[in-house]
Formats: C-alpha cells, structure tokens, sequence
C-alpha cells in the first residue's frame, strides 16, 4: 500500500516492475503512491494530475490476478493544486516530508494541526513516527519524551474518529533509527487497545522490496495486533476501497 516508482524521482523501478515484482510475490493488490509534486510548469503539473487519475484504469486492464490501486503520497503543509481533479483518487495518505516544508517553524502542535486538517481529503496517515526530530528546532531527538508521546495518542485518537487508515512503515523499523522503531511500537500499542484500522506499506523506493514485510510481521506478531484490523490481510476490505 506504500511503493514509489521513477515518478518520485529518488526511487529506481518503473510502474511496471513494480507490479512485476508483486505479481511474483503472489500479491493481489498493489498501491502506486510516488509523491505529488505540484511544483513545475503547467504542463508538468497537467501531466502529473492525469497520470494519477488514469493509472488505476491503464494498469488494470491488462493484468489478472493482481489490482493496481491509483494514489499518491501527499505532504504536510502542501498546497494541492487541482484538488478538484484528484480528490477521487482511491489512495490519499498524507504525511509529513521535512524536506518540502519550512522545519524551522513548525512545531508538534502545529503538525497535529496540520494533521487535523487533512482529514476532508485524505484516507490514510503515512509514517506518523517519522521525522519528528527535525522540528521544534530538533529538541526531541530520537527520544519518547512526553510531547511525542502526546502527539501520537492524539495521531491515534484523531484517526479512529475520522475513520482514517494508520501506516506501519517497514522502512521506520529498518532503515530510520531506533528512534522510529521506538515510537512506532508506541503508537501501535496505543491503536490496538483503541481498535484502529492500519495497514502495511513498504515504502519500497526499488521493486525487490515490495512485498517484504519481515520486520513489520514481527512486530505485529510481538503486538498480537487484530487481524481483522489490517487492511493487508483483508480481501473484503481491499475490494470495498476498490469500489470508492
């Protein structure tokens, strides 16, 4: 639910490897979600609007056995331009990009704010552990101290009631840091006795990742998370989001 293609521009594999990759995995589904840049001239910003709308439709008639979802991975305190074009892209997670955002005035309380105001047009909240030590001038560290802590629970509790869907990244448990790791298993904890929704996503940035969810398994395993909860695991939930 969480792959990128050469349309992000720092991943390596094009749309189709990526779904040659899943259909070797015996993958039934599979999220293209590289990320909305909308910046560029008109006709870069046309271009990218009518490749999201479109792919879900160009992909699927010409594989079996496995469903393309169209999406796209947005950004925190990102202007959307023509929201109107892709609000009914079937995938919309938003999450926060330090790289695409001014870090120095952004603080925990204003990203769950900035959080709060995405829940009109998103479905799903991508890696909300992530990045938390570049704001707030990067007083938190890799640390679980009370303010992250805070924000998470409420991350948790905002998703629950808005029935937004919570991102357990493989690339936080391997390739971010014990900081990540530490507050993703925080959180998850939190959404299991709340009985949040989530979902698996690799983040693979290269088509031999796509799929590997080792790291993520075991902790979901450690955590004894629902599994009627995870939409990975779940084909009636799959083909439900494949009819909105």
């Amino acid at each position: 639910m969480h792959t990128h293609t050469i349309f992000s521009l720092h991943a390596y594999s094009t749309v189709l490897e990526n779904i040659r990759a899943a259909q070797a995995k015996n993958l039934k589904f599979l999220a293209i979600t590289d990320h909305y840049y909308q910046d560029g001239t008109e006709i870069n910003q046309k271009n990218e609007v009518l490749r999201l709308r479109y792919l879900e439709k160009a992909m699927n008639c010409h594989f079996d056995g496995i469903f393309v979802f169209s999406g796209a991975e947005f950004n925190i305190g990102q202007k959307i331009l023509y929201w109107n074009r892709l609000k009914d892209l079937t995938w919309r997670p938003i999450g926060l990009h330090s790289w695409i955002i001014d870090r120095k005035s952004l603080t925990i309380s204003k990203l769950f704010q900035f959080f709060e105001e995405s829940v009109e047009k998103h479905n799903a909240f991508v890696h909300i552990e992530r990045e938390l030590d570049k704001i707030d001038g990067g007083r938190h560290g890799a640390n679980l101290d009370d303010e992250v802590k805070n924000f998470l629970a409420s991350m948790v509790k905002l998703a629950k009631e808005k029935n937004i869907w919570l991102e357990v990244n493989e690339a936080s448990l391997t390739r971010n840091g014990e900081g990540d790791r530490a507050r993703l298993k925080y959180w998850l904890n939190l959404a299991k006795d709340n009985g949040n929704k989530i979902y698996l996503g690799t983040d693979a940035h290269f088509s031999e990742c796509i799929g590997d969810f080792e790291d993520t398994l075991c902790l979901l395993n450690e955590i004894d998370y629902p599994k009627n909860l995870i939409l990975n695991c779940n084909l009636d939930q799959l083909e439900n989001l494949k009819k909105i």
